[in-house]
């Protein structure tokens, strides 16, 4: 079984990638930001210390955390970014470790046909995270900004401003690419992007 990394800029495609890997050749995702989005309920360990830092004003009436608020807190702050990273990534981390562990152990329990190939994190924070050192691979899914740029505006509705506060705040493309082990080119449809995905799998 190998672990492959998936990174890549908001609006790269990552997820297009993890859903045809999983769908395709059989994949079991880890997607650390549906991990991040449970962390933020009430009585977990992560909702804590972000209420705690960040105060009251970000909780919807039900008492929730208003992660629509908190984003545009943070995207517009850089330091408050790498504060709420320092307290959600470790607890994201801990439980990826445990994921990987339990599908390590139940694929020893299988058959070779019925054990899981590949299992795919998908982080948009992967170096910095330190998810380097669970992967056997690290994929970089890459996009021209023209590309993306009309990707976050049509699908997610974004404004320019918002795109670029949000690029700012991300790795350059020269960094993820002195980062990762092979590089995916997704300027195009999906059709080609599966054409890739089978090319850098064989």
């Amino acid at each position: 079984m190998k672990v492959i990394g998936l990174m890549g800029g908001v609006g790269s495609g990552k997820s297009t990638v993890a859903n045809i890997l999983e769908k395709e050749y059989g994949a079991y995702l880890i997607i650390t930001d549906d991990i991040a989005k449970k962390l933020y309920d009430k009585d977990e360990e992560g909702y804590q210390k972000v209420v705690s830092y960040f105060g009251t004003e970000i909780l919807n009436e039900d008492g929730q955390i208003n992660r629509k608020q908190l984003s545009g807190i943070v995207f517009a702050d850089k330091d408050k970014l790498e504060k709420l990273n320092s307290f959600i990534h470790p607890l994201v981390m801990k439980y990826v470790i445990n994921e990987i562990e339990n599908i390590k152990k139940e694929n020893k329990q299988k058959t070779k046909e019925e054990q899981v190939p590949y299992i795919v994190i998908e982080t948009a924070l992967l170096i910095e995270a330190g998810y380097r050192g669970l992967c056997d691979t690290v994929w970089y899914v890459a996009v021209n900004e023209e590309v993306r740029k009309q990707r976050l505006m049509s699908g997610r509705g974004y404004s320019e401003e918002k795109i670029a506060s949000i690029l700012k705040n991300q790795m350059s493309d020269a960094d993820y690419s002195d980062n990762c082990d092979k590089i995916l080119y997704n300027n195009g449809d999906v059709d080609t992007l599966r054409k890739e995905i089978q090319f850098l799998l064989v």
